[in-house]
Parts: C-alpha cells; sequence; structure tokens
C-alpha cells in the first residue's frame, strides 16, 4: 500500500516538473516589417493584460501600436497587477488549460511568471535585441522577459511651487513638521511595489517609522499615478496645491504634467516590468510584434528617457550601478508571499485599510 502511495506521489512530482520542456529558442530573425506581414494575416484581435492604474497608459501603447502597423487591433485589459494574474488563472482553471484571457501579459507580479513557466503556459521568445538585454532580466528559456524599467522612491512635488526648499531627499526627511498635512502617498497594503518600497524604508528606518509617518497625517489614495495627478496644477485647474497636498515619494513626475521629481539619495527601488506571451495564443505571429515592438528602438526611448531600461543601449544611468538599488530585489520579495502579506497586514494595522475607488476607473 505504501509502495503504490510513493509510486503516484513520485508521477505526480515528475508530472508537473515535466510540465513545461524548455527547448533552444533562436533570436528572432525577422524585421518587425515580416513578422507584421506574417501578423495581418491572423484576423483576431490582439488582446494584452497591461498592468497599470491610468487608463492613459493603456491608450498610449495601443494608440503607438495601431498607428505603427495599420489593420493591428489592440484590445488594451489594463487593471492593477494583482487583479490580471488572477483573471488570468481563472480564465485557464475554466478552460482547462485552453485559454489564459489574453495573448500577452505585462505585469508587475513577478512571481507568476515561474509558476507560468513551470506550468507550461508561457511561450518562448526571443526578440531581435535579444542580446541587448541584461541576462539578468531575462528567463534562461526565453519563456519572460522584462521590458522596462519601473521606479519609486524619488520626491516628487509641484513645481510651479519655490518655497519648498529645501526639499527631502531621503524617506526620514519626510518626517520634518513642514511636511505634515502636505503628504499625499499610496497605499503600500493596495499595492506591491510600494509595499517594497516601505520594506526598504523599515530595514533601514524600523518600523516606528510607519507610525510616524502616520503622525504627519498623509492622505493615502489607491493608485502609483494617483499623487502626481493630484499635485499638478495642471490636474488642478492650474491652481497649485503647495498649501494642502504638494509632495510625495510614491509616484513619479511622469505620470502627470507641471510636476518635477528630485532624485532620493536614501531609499528607492527599480524593477524590471516583466511580460511573455501565453502559448495560448491563436495569434503568435501578432504576440510576437507587439513583443518585438516593446522592445524595440521606438518604444525603448520613450520609456526609458534618460533613466534605466532592461536593454544596455537605453540604460543611460546604469541601472545596476545606482548605489542602494538592487533591481532584482523586487522580484525575490514578490516570490516571498508569507513575508509580502505579513508585512501589508503589519502596516495595515496603523494606516488601516485601503480606501476610494478603483484608480483604473478614476483617472
Amino acid at each position: 500500500m505504501l509502495g503504490t502511495f510513493v509510486l503516484i506521489f513520485t508521477a505526480l512530482i515528475q508530472a508537473h516538473v515535466s510540465a513545461y520542456h524548455p527547448k533552444s529558442v533562436a533570436v528572432e530573425g525577422r524585421s518587425l516589417d515580416q513578422i507584421y506581414q506574417a501578423a495581418l494575416k491572423e484576423p483576431k484581435t490582439l488582446t494584452i493584460a497591461w498592468g497599470g492604474d491610468v487608463k492613459a497608459s493603456g491608450a498610449l501603447i495601443k494608440s503607438f501600436f495601431e498607428t505603427k502597423f495599420p489593420g493591428m487591433t489592440l484590445n488594451v485589459n489594463l487593471d492593477l497587477s494583482k487583479y490580471l494574474d488572477g483573471q488570468a488563472d481563472l480564465k485557464y482553471a475554466s478552460t482547462n488549460g485552453s485559454e489564459n484571457g489574453a495573448d500577452v501579459v505585462v505585469l508587475q507580479t513577478l512571481q507568476n511568471f515561474p509558476r507560468w513557466k513551470s506550468e507550461g503556459r508561457l511561450l518562448p521568445y526571443k526578440v531581435s535585441p535579444w542580446h541587448d538585454i541584461y541576462p539578468e532580466f531575462v528567463d534562461k528559456d526565453a519563456a519572460y522577459t522584462g521590458l522596462f524599467i519601473y521606479s519609486f522612491g524619488n520626491t516628487v512635488y509641484d513645481a510651479s511651487v519655490t518655497h519648498l526648499d529645501p526639499l527631502p531627499a531621503t524617506s526620514g526627511g519626510f518626517l520634518a513638521p513642514e511636511w505634515k498635512d502636505k503628504l499625499i502617498l499610496t497605499y503600500p497594503n493596495d499595492d506591491d511595489s510600494i509595499l517594497f518600497l516601505f520594506d526598504k524604508i523599515i530595514e533601514k528606518y524600523g518600523f516606528d517609522y510607519i507610525h510616524s509617518l502616520q503622525a504627519q497625517n498623509p492622505l493615502w489614495v489607491r493608485g502609483t499615478a494617483t499623487p502626481a495627478l493630484l499635485i499638478s496644477p495642471a490636474y488642478n485647474n492650474g491652481t497649485n496645491t503647495s498649501n494642502s497636498r504638494a509632495i510625495s515619494f510614491t509616484t513619479t513626475n511622469g505620470f502627470a504634467q507641471g510636476v518635477a521629481q528630485k532624485a532620493s539619495t536614501d531609499v528607492s527601488i527599480s524593477w524590471p516590468q516583466t511580460g511573455a506571451i501565453f502559448s495560448s495564443t491563436k495569434v503568435p505571429d501578432s504576440a510576437k510584434l507587439l513583443f518585438g515592438y516593446l522592445m524595440d528602438d521606438e518604444w525603448q526611448q520613450l520609456m526609458s528617457g534618460d533613466r534605466f531600461a532592461t536593454r544596455k543601449t537605453y540604460d543611460k544611468l546604469g541601472v545596476f550601478n545606482q548605489s542602494g538599488i538592487d533591481p532584482l530585489a523586487f522580484g525575490r520579495f514578490m516570490s516571498d508571499r508569507q513575508r509580502v502579506e505579513a508585512l501589508r497586514l503589519k502596516i495595515e494595522a496603523v494606516i488601516g485599510p485601503p480606501q476610494g475607488v478603483d484608480p483604473v476607473g478614476q483617472y
């Protein structure tokens, strides 16, 4: 009886391990135009699950892609990554593994990609500039790829305000009396990237930092773009917000006009927003076209600006050369779900549960 159980258990383990059989994948040899011509023969709309909290970011990739490739239709399912990964898993379970609900996925929930790979759900693909991508940001079997770099932790403020100098450049600086009632921050217990930022702050300052920060009476909001939008004079019909909420460190100046940014000399984070093609796609060339475009020069220049990139050519500041920033640490953090959830609940006990409407529907 025991022997039979061992055989069954061994078979189950072997079945799980063999769910993914990596094969050598050649680097894409076709040009984008050649892939485009092949994709035009696939009539189905291409669907991408795009992690984010601002509709404009989804509209941007749709506009650029469809303009670049006439005749292609991109259906952008934009939502928080923590919802999109669950939607993909539900679709996969409800269709007995035949569908994932999207052709391409771009998310910050990095812990999902190794699991999806082990389940045989990802289509290995090496884009043309494969050898220009830092090897640390790609799966060795080409199941998933770091597409661009996101960062948080810098001081973001209303650029029309000049009397805020000296601006804080450290996390501890936000605890100064002059910043009471001025801060607008994203709930860390609602977004894992911000939770990781706070994890790094706590690592340096201790958990008492959360209590001291809460005493500053910050306005907690949902969404990483929300602070920048509410700070922005453009969003506020030209009226600056210096007398109320004028400063944040849980957003970036790329989310809104009239918002400036001062680099942190203390705690900040960067990580590769990662993408993959689901093997269930019925439009593989269309998916490869989109994936290739996201790693092509035009989009890489747009996303990186003069800062960081997963492609070496566009990594102007050198993401691996920044003091105090480990761009691979977020992936490790995300994979330790027990640690993530414990920290989330501990912080929530101090600042309360996330309140407010879904930022995707609001902005």
